[in-house]
């Protein structure tokens, strides 16, 4: 009986000791999401992203200080201080003063710092290696193609890099439009990509036809995300024509259509034609029962004045 009590005593404390565990997991407290951006193989800028955990939920913080380095902390190799917005998001160029820093290594790390408040601070950091991404088309015998190569920097040359995932697409308004049936392509050996154009009679954005193919690489772990940009005229421009103040369906009042206006005012006139028509055989009618009724009683007086009385 009293190891039973036993078992069961050690059965409540280790479940108050987990839920003291789970209680202290699900403190509040600042996360930090540090992503490092190449686009065109030049401008470099960072974003971060920081959230609140509380009651098992994230939730954007706002007005979050987060100081930004490169490699190690110290005045020398600070990238900058920014604030997060109302979205919890933030970013940064990488600014050109630390292009010798830069140039100094192959692979590189992005540090972050942040102060939810002044007793805790959170960092988090990435590493990024030298990349290049290139971009190339084909237009062979009216088949379209489009190539992008990803390199990586190694013993001082550029070697292809392998097993690489890479979007291919067109550059639209409301999001990037893929080139193919495929989603991603996977780099080879060579460090490149193929994918066949297949967009048709797609609106270009200028009079010469031309759209903007993007090829990017998205959280690679090894070189963060490649962005680049080619401009091609594989485009259709279709000429806008300016209706405004011109007679349309689709126009004001007055600029509709002239056999639309003809057909409205016949419909209006033809039932206020009708409206007054029967007003008017309305006062004939009564014009006539008083014109009766007044010949009615002449007659009855005219009779009475011939008759006899005795006749009455």
């Amino acid at each position: 009986m009293k190891t039973q009590i036993k078992v069961a005593i050690g059965f409540i404390w280790c479940f108050i000791i987990s839920m003291n565990v789970l209680a202290q997991d699900e403190k509040s407290g600042l996360i930090l999401n540090l992503r490092h951006f190449t686009s065109n193989n030049s401008v470099q800028y960072l974003q971060v992203r920081g959230q609140l955990k509380a009651n098992s939920k994230l939730q954007p913080l706002k007005d979050v200080l987060v100081q930004l380095y490169l490699d190690s902390i110290g005045k020398a190799s600070l990238i900058g201080r920014i604030k997060t917005d109302e979205k919890g998001v933030a970013q940064t160029v990488v600014p050109p003063s630390i292009g010798d820093l830069w140039k100094s290594s192959v692979n590189h790390k992005f540090i972050a710092i942040a102060k939810a408040n002044k007793d805790e601070e959170t960092a988090t950091e990435i590493e990024v290696a030298k990349s290049k991404f290139e971009i190339d088309t084909l237009n062979e015998d009216g088949t379209r193609s489009v190539t992008a190569k990803v390199f990586s920097y190694d013993n001082g040359e550029w070697v292809p890099a392998k097993d690489v995932e890479v979007k291919i697409g067109v550059e639209r308004l409301s999001g990037n439009l893929k080139i193919g049936d495929d989603e991603t392509y996977t780099t080879d050996s060579l460090g490149q990509v193929t994918g066949e154009f297949k967009l048709d009679s797609l609106p270009a954005i200028d009079e010469k036809g031309n759209v903007i193919l993007i090829a990017k690489v998205e959280d690679n772990d090894q070189f963060g995300n490649l962005s680049i940009e080619k401009t091609v005229p594989w485009g259709e421009y279709y000429y806008h024509v300016n209706t405004f103040g011109h007679r349309s369906l689709s126009a004001a009042r007055f600029k509709a259509p002239l056999w639309l206006l003809f057909m409205a005012y016949s419909i209006v006139a033809g039932v206020w034609a009708v409206i007054i028509y029967l007003i008017l055989q309305i006062f004939k009618i009564r014009r006539l029962r008083k014109t009766e009724s007044i010949r009615g009683e002449r007659e009855t007086v005219t009779v009475s004045n011939i008759l006899a009385p005795e006749q009455l």
